[in-house]
């Protein structure tokens, strides 16, 4: 070990490279590794995960409120329980706070055992009025078994204490109340996604066999909607399967999409460190011949050569995964804030298994990087590397397909690297076709008069003009199922507007067909299409139900983003214009004047009057612009992290260039001095050395431009308004890895070139 760290000290340039690219590399692949680990393991919290399904719609693991009690005929199911999702605004000491809350039945605790209890039991649940909470929230409140709270004017009994949920599939609710108080409040077959049916089956059940029965009983009670629609058809999810569906609602959520990304990415990121570490080991494997020489001259096996290179490698890796290590944990709170702070953070553990995955990842990447070196110096026998034969028979083809390599690997990563930042740009900068500047949206939970309100907004002097609305730019929740002129199902994002909130969007009209300023139906040019209307044809026909009496289509105007965040697939908007009064739900958008945060200061504070004098559940309120900025952050932050893992793995190549190129003009240089003797130039020995480099690296661009095409076209199909005309990045990735690869050769090349042949051949 001795002659390995001082053959260390004397290649600083060599060491530094390949400490920095394992280390940074190790760093990120174990902040990735636990990531995954520690997202998987979230599924596997429940010991029946694998006897656990949840039926729901397509797009949502939750059905209606009666649905349990209709299956008590399938004889698979062992248990049964329901959760409804509930809004609850708890009094307590006769102050309100805010809550999490859930209607569960006692079979839900049987079913999920996960959940602990730190007093009582879920037998409370039995009686109505009780109610179990989580610790947190009984610190927090100064609560105890038997205290008293009250929700929507009912009063009720803390009957037991949970445990705080740490890495659960289902969400932390603050309060756990009986299921059976909400049964009046929805329709046992209506009200589709209210309540999540948890089903337990008996050992060795047949998913196939349960799926069929489930579908046939919901042929039967949803007759009148199952198979079209939103309920094309049945869903059924096992339990270990719901922490990757894409829902924010029950459910705690994880983006496999993400994970994937992440651990390719990493994995790239470790392969370009290893093979750097390879490939400057193989190159080195010549300084240190003679060496390995001597030891085999003096009664050393190749297998014992062998091992003390896969030793050196070992130990090597553990210092640069202890130094990665540290980094990992300095580095995870950023990394949490760039996926969005996770329900699950990333954080880097020491128990026992994950130390024992730590040597693993030690050994395998040891024997990695050791084993090839090993075998390269295996090679020659001693007697001919003593008389120089090593340096004479060695081509360099190894480092020539890592050079290939390397550059391949940068052309990709650079290409992909501008893609998403080109892509981002477009998503920044996508046209709204209507105009949302200064203005504010609240929507409030109440379904109370809400003209008072309405009045107090008017009257103070930062607003201009109030409408009504259920939803803005950016921000549409409520969805009509109708049909097309051929008879397609068709969902389309509706918004109920008065005359003042259309108006105040200044929306850009493309037709307008004179009809009627109230009760009609405006289309977006890309739902109209949808529809199968034009000029001749746009009949509302049965949509007509659907959107409040609304029987006349009034024009069609150029869609906006109905979502912010530009992935998936862009809505079908259409917009009610209604007179105020008919407009249930109270959502108000204010056109405001002057300063922004003393606009929104006097509305908040007309609100928090208001409230004081009327009942209700609470708002949701932003200023519409930054609502759809903020819809894009989560897409940007993602990008950000998987570019950072890029600009690493570049980083790391470039390394590897810089140092292979070191090596391969100290290679050259006999080579330069020889032909300097015979009439060689400075000049010419330089562009014959560089002419060399820059073939490998078209080489690398013709292998590297096909996959950072595909690349780019798997990653931009996700986006609703995508880059186009986008082929002049692969060119800036081909002329900066160009760049990069030949100036890294240049300056090591000038300088094998201006050096006396007569020093250099005196060295042979």
């Amino acid at each position: 070990m001795k002659s390995y760290l001082k053959f260390l000290s004397r290649n600083k340039l060599y060491t530094a490279i390949e400490a920095v690219g394992l280390i940074v590399s190790l760093a990120f692949v174990i902040i990735i590794g636990s990531y995954v680990w520690q997202q998987y393991e979230v599924t596997r919290e429940n010991p029946d995960r694998e006897r656990i399904y949840v039926p729901g719609l397509p797009m949502m693991p939750a059905l209606t409120y009666g649905f349990p009690d209709v299956l008590t005929d399938i004889p698979e199911i062992e248990s049964v329980s329901r959760m409804c999702n509930v809004v609850a605004h708890p009094v307590i000491r006769e102050e309100e706070f805010e809550a999490e809350s859930a209607g569960v039945e006692p079979a839900f605790f049987e079913i999920c055992p996960e959940f602990r209890f730190v007093e009582g039991s879920a037998d409370v649940l039995s009686a109505p009025s009780n109610v179990i909470i989580s610790a947190s929230f009984a610190r927090k409140h100064n609560l105890s078994v038997g205290d008293n709270l009250e929700i929507s004017e009912n009063s009720y009994i803390v009957g037991a204490i949970l445990e705080d949920l740490k890495g659960t599939v289902i969400k932390p609710y603050d309060i756990f109340l009986n299921a059976a108080v909400y049964k009046d409040d929805w329709q046992p077959f209506d009200n589709y996604g209210s309540t999540v049916t948890l089903l337990k089956v008996r050992p060795g059940t047949d998913r196939k066999v349960l799926y069929d029965k489930l579908e046939t009983v919901c042929k039967d009670v949803y007759s009148g909607i199952y198979g079209q629609a939103f309920f094309e058809h049945l869903e059924l999810s096992r339990y270990d399967e719901l922490f990757f569906k894409e829902t924010d609602r029950y459910f705690r959520h994880g983006d496999k999409g993400t994970l994937r990304v992440l651990s390719l990415v990493g994995l790239l990121l470790l392969f370009s460190a290893i093979l750097n570490y390879i490939n400057l080991s193989v190159a080195l494997t010549g300084k240190r011949a003679k060496e390995m020489a001597v030891r085999q001259l003096s009664g050393a096996s190749r297998g014992a050569i062998i091992w003390k290179y896969v030793v050196e490698s070992i130990a090597f890796t553990a210092v640069c995964f202890a130094a990665g290590l540290l980094l990992a944990e300095a580095f995870c709170p950023l990394i949490n804030e760039l996926l969005n702070n996770p329900d699950i953070p990333i954080k880097v553990i020491w128990s026992p298994g994950y130390v024992m995955a730590y040597i693993v990842i030690i050994l395998i990447v040891g024997i990695l990087c050791g084993i090839f070196p090993a075998l390269m110096a295996g090679r020659y026998k001693p007697v001919e590397i003593m008389k120089g034969g090593y340096r004479r028979r060695s081509k360099m083809v190894f480092s020539k397909v890592f050079i290939v390599l390397q550059n391949a690997l940068a052309v990709i990563l650079i290409a992909l690297a501008i893609t998403m930042e080109a892509q981002m740009h477009k998503t920044q900068t996508r046209p709204m076709h209507c105009d949302i500047a200064n203005k504010f949206f609240m929507l409030s939970y109440s379904y109370e008069d809400g003209n008072p309100f309405r009045d107090m907004l008017e009257a103070l002097p930062c607003v201009k003009r109030v409408g009504k609305t259920t939803g803005v730019p950016g921000m549409i929740s409520m969805g009509q199922y109708s049909t097309t002129r051929d008879g397609q199902d068709i969902l389309y994002k509706l918004v109920r507007m008065d005359s003042t909130a259309f108006s105040m969007f200044h929306f850009e009209i493309l037709e307008d067909y004179g009809a009627p300023q109230f009760n009609s139906v405006w289309f977006s040019d890309e739902s109209f299409a949808a529809s199968g209307f034009d000029e001749e044809y746009h009949d509302v026909g049965e949509l007509a139900k659907r959107t409040k009496g609304c029987e006349q289509t009034a024009g069609v105007f150029k869609a906006f983003p109905t979502n912010p965040a530009n992935l998936g697939e862009e809505d079908y908007a259409i917009i009610s214009l209604m007179k105020p009064e008919d407009i249930s739900a109270n959502g108000w958008v204010i056109e405001t004047t002057g300063d922004r945060k003393e606009a929104e200061k006097q509305i908040t504070n007309a609100y928090e009057t208001y409230v004081k004098e009327h009942k209700d559940a609470g708002n949701n309120s932003f200023w519409i612009d930054e609502n759809i900025a903020e819809a894009w952050k989560p897409a940007h932050n993602n990008m950000r992290l998987v570019e950072i893992f890029m600009l690493l793995s570049i980083l790391i190549a470039l390394l590897g260039l810089v140092a292979m190129s070191t090596y391969y003009a100290d290679e050259k240089s006999r080579d330069i001095a020889v032909r300097k003797v015979f009439g060689g130039t400075i000049e010419t020995e330089v562009w014959r050395t560089i002419r060399e480099y820059i073939v490998l690296v078209g080489i690398a661009c013709v292998i590297g431009i096909p996959i950072a095409v595909y690349a780019a076209q798997e990653y931009l199909k996700d986006f609703i308004y995508r880059l186009e005309g986008y082929w002049w990045i692969f060119v800036v990735a081909v002329l900066l890895s160009g760049l990069i690869a030949f100036l890294s050769v240049l300056w090591q090349t000038l300088k094998a070139a201006r050096t006396n042949p007569a020093v250099e051949l005196k060295k042979e």
